[in-house]
């Protein structure tokens, strides 16, 4: 999940790019990792995601070539709303627009 992090709780950004990162949370026990958006600019957020190698992708945008290129690398990639909170859009991921 593509986050802001700057307050008490993660929330879903609405920008692919400008995100502060990366929310990976394990479907077998619910535990979250953050891993950081290189500011640098070396890594590009794609990149990033190609890495951690998700199985499934929440944002709330993602330009074309993005999603073509996680896509093809197998990562189901949906859309939710960020106004939602964490939790719920990872229990409702099956329910969410395909990117």
């Amino acid at each position: 999940m593509l986050v802001m992090n700057s307050g008490s709780m993660p929330l879903l950004c609405p920008f692919f790019s400008k995100c502060d990162g990366v929310l990976l949370i394990s479907a077998a026990d619910g535990s979250k990792e953050f891993h950081p958006r290189d500011r640098s600019g070396a890594m590009s957020m794609c990149d990033l995601i190609l890495e951690l190698r998700p199985a499934q992708m929440i944002c709330g945008f993602i330009p074309e070539p993005e999603k073509q290129r996680l896509r093809a690398a197998g990562i189901d990639v949906r859309l939710g709303s960020c106004s939602c909170p964490v939790e719920e859009l990872v229990t409702s991921f099956s329910t969410l627009p395909v990117a």
